[in-house]
């Protein structure tokens, strides 16, 4: 079973590097990234059980991130 995310990079105002907001919907992906200072979405499949649980973690903390 293979599943596919999406990762944007992006800066914040005041920041001193990038960082990295993960989705796993195109569009929420795609609507995060149509804004200033934020790169196109790039997709990553995978399919190992393990990478698929990081992406999940990676998914889960960018949705507490944007909501706090």
């Amino acid at each position: 079973m293979s599943k596919t995310y999406y990762s944007v990079v992006y800066r914040a105002w005041g920041a001193d590097r990038a960082s990295e907001a993960w989705f796993d919907n195109k569009e929420k992906a795609y609507n995060f990234a149509n804004h200033d200072y934020r790169d196109t979405p790039i997709m990553h499949r995978v399919s190992r059980p393990e990478k698929i649980k990081e992406c999940e973690e990676l998914v889960g903390m960018t949705e507490f991130n944007l909501v706090n």
